[in-house]
């Protein structure tokens, strides 16, 4: 018998300085100095709530640092060099998910524990132990996971919903894949404890997104705080990290994911589409190959709703242009695990009846 051994992070959300209120608290018993490591834009937008939340703490923040843009192993080695990261006890890990990722990175070498603080809602990066690579020049290289997640997840509302929407849009559209392709992964398997957790979980990453996605979305576009983005951001940020922590690698994914890897040989998928988009995108042609067509209906009239793409046209693709992406969606891992073989001419057929379903409603 394996031992199993996980450890959850915590987490807080609210509004303001609201959401700082016990950081003293429960950052204290690692030490008193951190590092705040992040985008530039998030360290603008974390700095001075940071600042003043912990006064009155034993807290103090020994120096702001830029990641440096790309979650690289060498951006992780030239933070390690730095004097503010080696006299700090702690990490804070600011902005979306390279910084977040990098960060990891940082505080698994330094031995450091590490606290997240979101400033978009894009990912699930700073409540999973996953984090994903890349070359300095922004080719993926691999993935890692951290010995544990974050200890405290602290996500705050009001920044979030400052942050460009398009952020929320993406992440949206990931997370649906959380909720679809899981449940398609484990189908038929009889799973442990740890792996059927976050399968049962993962119907909690997309319930609230089709409740409150699209009042979410009206909310950051007008930079508002409200329930329904809390409850949108909390299925992106911290449900689906959940659930990509707990469950193995292998069912972590799917057909979404593999038909966005292979988008990617086209270069406007590379250079104008985001991942989340693109995914989402994925998660309708996975739905119409598995016939599950009630669940396609509502994803898909969700979906029309923020505008995300249910066509090649959304996303600047022909028919013609599709042989080359199915030539390298269906070499991906995320595939490999599935209740039957999915091959390239299922992958064909669902893109195509996809175009169809367009065209009636």
């Amino acid at each position: 018998m394996n031992t199993t051994n996980v450890l959850f992070p915590g987490y807080t959300i609210g509004s303001g300085l609201e959401t700082y209120e016990k950081l003293g608290e429960l950052c204290s018993r690692y030490g008193k100095k951190a590092v705040v490591i992040g985008g530039e834009r998030a360290l603008a937008a974390i700095k001075p709530v940071l600042t003043e939340a912990v006064k009155g703490t034993d807290i103090e923040l020994v120096g702001f640092e830029w990641f440096g843009g790309v979650a690289s192993y060498e951006n992780g080695d030239r933070l390690l060099a730095l004097d503010t990261v080696k006299e700090a006890d702690m990490i804070f890990a600011a902005g979306g998910g390279k910084a977040i990722d990098t960060c990891k990175y940082v505080a698994m070498q330094a031995k450091k524990p590490y606290f997240t603080f979101p400033t978009i809602a894009a990912t699930c990066a700073s409540t999973t132990a996953i984090a994903v690579m890349y070359y300095p020049n922004g080719v993926q290289k691999d993935v890692f996971v951290a010995p544990r997640p974050a200890i405290h997840n602290f996500i705050n509302i009001d920044i979030i919903a400052k942050a460009p929407e398009v952020y929320l849009w993406a992440g949206i559209g990931d997370t649906l894949a959380k909720y679809t392709e899981v449940p398609f992964s484990c189908r038929g398997l009889e799973l442990a404890h740890k792996d059927a957790l976050p399968c049962v979980m993962s119907s909690m990453t997309g319930d609230p997104l089709l409740k409150y996605g699209t009042k979410a979305m009206d909310d950051v576009k007008n930079n508002r705080s409200s329930f329904e983005l809390e409850q949108t951001v909390l299925a992106i940020v911290l449900t689906s990290g959940l659930v990509s922590y707990l469950i193995d690698i292998n069912l972590n994914s799917g057909m979404a994911h593999a038909i966005f890897y292979g988008m990617t040989v086209l270069p406007q998928i590379e250079e104008r589409h985001l991942h989340g988009e693109v995914v989402s995108y994925g998660v309708l042609c996975m739905l119409m190959m598995d016939k599950q067509m009630e669940k396609l209906e509502q994803i898909y009239k969700f979906m029309k709703s923020i505008g995300l793409p249910t066509k090649l046209a959304d996303m600047e693709v022909s028919v013609d242009e599709i042989e080359p992406a199915l030539d390298s969606a269906v070499t991906k891992y995320d595939i490999e695990v599935a209740p039957y073989k999915i091959t390239k001419d299922l992958m064909r057929q669902a893109i195509l009846d996809l175009e169809e379903y367009n065209k009636t409603h």
